[in-house]
């Protein structure tokens, strides 16, 4: 009356000794150790008996408590948490999405350009933050290999937003969720129509109703940035040639970079009919988000140049405020240009021959003034800075930016 499958053992020790107590072995309820035969080592024998069905409806009580505790049941605090970090994740996802497909329209216009410039002539690329100069011809299938992976990107990131939606949209149906400003899917006949008629108080009394497109936009407000860097003004002219540009945003930890770049370098510029004045025209634009204004967003400048022994080095530091909202009119921010200077007077001895000055190893340590005391350093020069700025969703948080008149003092 047992299916008897006999494993035979390495070794030729009697199991007799053992006296029936039983080993570490796995699944061991169905494991028989029998004594050894003459000349025939010790087995294991796996023995499935019957399972009657007494037993076997024993099994089935008792697996639910052994497995644990039921599940408890969800309260509307912890479902709505839960469907916000679902709608957070897609959020995520989509912002993700249209940063690489900005990338992949940047691509796609300098492969076009690129296709008509001969592939000899030579052409400067940033990588790693250094301008390093190549050819066309180098360039240009570095280029499309980049492309073609960020078409790739694009693709998983569509598919990957697709799954979360039929993630969140299961989620509503579980827990019986409805969005305001969302209609629900029609009806599909008018007998249906009669029946949910009489069940519409039943289900009402259930309903969890989440205020997320009215809610979404009262949590934060929006903020865009536009305009450009303008010029770098010398009294007495630059003290290098070739000077360009770096800006890096700063902002708290309740802002969140929405579109736009945190952070860019300038082309290379040298004076002309004005030798106190460097043009840049770089642009500048940026949208950021946030649920309150502390931590109000700043722009880094790091200006640098050559100096007499043509040795790349800093020419001044500077940052700015992104004005208030309140004015569609372009504000002129002027934004003096301090350059670090070494406190003993050794190093300040080289500094001045070899015409290197001391550097910041992180330039953005100049939006906290708790961060940069002691720093010993003078001023020369200036940006001119042309900023605009457009809140959105300000108002519904009562906030007020009380500018109503031009600014433009720094």
């Amino acid at each position: 009356h047992f299916q008897v499958t006999a494993a035979r053992f390495s070794g030729k020790t009697s199991i007799t000794a053992l006296k029936g107590s039983q080993k570490s072995f796995p699944n061991k309820e169905n494991c028989l150790f029998l004594p050894s035969a003459r000349g025939f080592p010790a087995s294991r024998l796996l023995v499935n008996p019957p399972v009657s069905r007494r037993a076997m409806a024993t099994q089935t009580e008792s697996a639910p408590t052994a497995s644990g505790k039921p599940k408890e049941k969800k309260s509307q605090e912890e479902i709505y948490t839960e469907f916000q970090q679902l709608r957070n994740q897609q959020r995520n996802l989509v912002n993700n999405l249209h940063t690489i497909e900005m990338d992949l329209r940047e691509h796609r216009t300098v492969i076009d350009t690129l296709k008509t410039v001969d592939a000899d002539r030579k052409c400067f690329r940033l990588i790693g933050g250094v301008l390093v100069e190549q050819t066309v011809g180098a360039i240009l299938p570095q280029l499309e290999v980049n492309h073609s992976q960020l078409e790739k990107l694009v693709d998983e990131g569509k598919e990957q937003i697709s799954k979360k939606g039929i993630e969140i949209n299961a989620y509503k149906d579980e827990h019986n969720i409805s969005v305001r400003g969302q209609e629900p899917a029609p009806a599909a006949a008018s007998s249906e129509k009669d029946a949910g008629d009489d069940k519409a108080s039943v289900v009402n009394e259930t309903m969890l109703e989440l205020q997320l497109t009215s809610g979404e936009s009262e949590s934060f407000f929006h903020l865009t940035v536009t305009g450009q860097l303008e010029s770098a003004h010398f009294p007495m002219g630059p003290d290098g040639d070739g000077l360009f540009c770096r800006y890096d945003i700063v902002a708290g930890p309740d802002w969140e970079l929405m579109s736009g770049l945190s952070s860019a370098v300038t082309q290379s510029a040298r004076t002309d009919s004005d030798y106190r004045t460097v043009v840049f025209n770089m642009p500048i634009e940026f949208t950021m988000k946030s649920t309150n204004p502390y931590g109000w967003p700043q722009i880094i400048f790091s200006l640098y140049g050559a100096n007499m022994w043509n040795v790349e080095t800093n020419r001044g530091y500077a940052r700015v405020f992104c004005p208030l909202s309140g004015t569609d009119a372009e504000r002129v921010l002027r934004a003096p240009l301090f350059i670090p200077k070494y406190a003993n007077a050794c190093s300040a001895l080289m500094s001045w021959i070899t015409g290197v000055n001391p550097e910041m190893r992180d330039p953005k340590i100049m939006s906290d003034g708790s961060k940069h005391k002691g720093l010993s350093s003078e001023t020369y020069g200036e940006l001119v800075v042309r900023l605009q700025t457009i809140s959105r969703g300000s108002s519904r948080m009562a906030l007020d930016w009380g500018q109503t008149m031009v600014d433009d003092k720094f």
